[in-house]
């Protein structure tokens, strides 16, 4: 019995500052999550193509780097006409932004168009974000279209 209490004996310190530790250590991630940077707020709406619903897609927000804003870009999801920023996890600072709608038919469920195929090229917009959440409706225009494809021609031998 000696020789265990003697064991019990000489695992204390070791407790006693892994205790310390992990104390020390709580307050240390308590402290560091504090202040994250400036404060992002959340953007959502509808995103419709000649005044339907694109089916799927995304919104990039890009910040105009030469209006002076220098935050983050976020890129937010299409589903069925409606996107928020919530869903990412993701927010925006305010300010002049380049946005850029990518729009898909949602039709496609295959490796290589999971979520279809482009209803028209990117289109892209201006637009001023206010410093606070927010909702848009951004519309891309009936005639923004996918340009004709050229014939094909055969040039084999």
């Amino acid at each position: 019995m000696r020789a265990g209490n003697k064991t019990m004996q000489s695992m204390q310190p070791m407790f006693r500052w892994g205790i310390r530790g992990l104390l020390l250590g709580s307050l240390g991630l308590a402290l560091g999550c504090g202040d994250s940077g400036p404060p992002e707020y959340h953007v959502s709406g509808t995103v419709t193509h000649g005044g339907d619903p694109i089916p799927a897609g995304s919104v990039s927000l890009i910040p105009d780097t030469r209006q002076g804003n220098s935050g983050p870009a976020v890129s937010i999801e299409i589903r069925n006409g409606q996107f928020d920023s919530r869903w990412q996890g993701a927010g925006h600072q305010g300010g002049p932004f380049l946005v850029r709608i990518t729009g898909l038919d949602g039709q496609r469920d295959d490796e290589f168009f999971p979520k279809g195929v482009a209803l028209f090229p990117d289109y892209e917009l201006e637009l001023e974000l206010p410093a606070a959440d927010s909702t848009q409706a951004i519309e891309v225009p009936g005639d923004w279209v996918m340009p004709p494809q050229a014939p094909v021609t055969d040039f084999g031998p």
